[in-house]
């Protein structure tokens, strides 16, 4: 009797199923891509996996393509500056420079002008007390023809017009002018008691004290003459500043190869 009633009520459910179950109506859909002619196109292939181990790309090996030439010993090179320097620039700041006249090899080529020459600041100092000038101290040692650079060895003849020495460019001295700036004080006192005796010496009663005032002023001028030099250790000299645009001689002091 159990396994009648069950078979009963299974088959009640699979009868309601049908009765509830919905088609799906896609006419709808069909309408849609006939009137608005939306084709059907197929999604685009997924990209390929990149391999684990992509193919290892070799650098090319830069070889410096060019004739060699040599520049002599002795060889004077005018140059201008393509940037301020001055005694605030520290040890290691670069200098540019291009040349203004062509440059003569032994092979018989003239490496034209505007060239470009570069070098560093190797020392330098602002102005310092005893009326020490400021320093800057170049080394010109390269040359950068055809976009190849070569190493050249070089002294400064002149900046600015002025000799340089040991490719030390110095800023003014000023002590022996800081001294005499020290004792423009004792001078005016002096010369102002000088004036005061000479119209004292005019009046009969005072003349006999005239000398007063011009002895004093004579003290004073001497302190102030001896005061003088201790004075100027403590004042400065003069800072030096070269502009854009400042020319300088080189001399080439050993046989140089470059390529370019």
């Amino acid at each position: 009797m159990k396994k009648i009633i069950s078979i009963l009520i299974v088959f009640i459910l699979i009868s309601l199923t049908k009765v509830y179950a919905v088609d799906f109506d896609t006419s709808i859909d069909n309408d849609i891509r006939k009137n608005y002619k939306i084709e059907e196109t197929p999604l685009p292939p997924l990209p390929e996996e990149a391999p684990d181990n992509p193919p290892e790309v070799k650098t090319p090996i830069y070889t410096p393509k060019g004739k060699n030439y040599t520049i002599k010993r002795g060889e004077k090179i005018t140059l201008q500056t393509l940037s301020n320097i001055s005694d605030r620039h520290g040890k290691g700041h670069i200098v540019s420079f291009k040349a203004i006249n062509g440059i003569m090899t032994k092979e018989g080529e003239i490496i034209p002008a505007g060239t470009i020459f570069k070098g560093s600041v190797t020392d330098s100092h602002p102005p310092q007390i005893s009326g020490n000038g400021g320093l800057i101290e170049l080394k010109i040692d390269e040359i950068y023809y055809n976009g190849i650079m070569s190493k050249i060895k070089t002294k400064i003849s002149l900046a600015n017009s002025k000799k340089v020495f040991l490719s030390n460019i110095k800023g003014k001295r000023l002590y022996l002018k800081n001294i005499s700036k020290a004792m423009t004080p004792g001078k005016k006192v002096f010369s102002a008691t000088q004036n005061c005796t000479s119209a004292m010496s005019a009046i009969p009663i005072i003349n006999l004290v005239s000398f007063v005032p011009i002895t004093g002023g004579a003290v004073i001028y001497t302190v102030n003459l001896v005061m003088a030099p201790i004075i100027s250790i403590f004042t400065k000299g003069k800072s030096i500043s070269l502009p854009k645009g400042t020319l300088f001689v080189i001399k080439i002091t050993e046989e140089s190869q470059i390529r370019g």
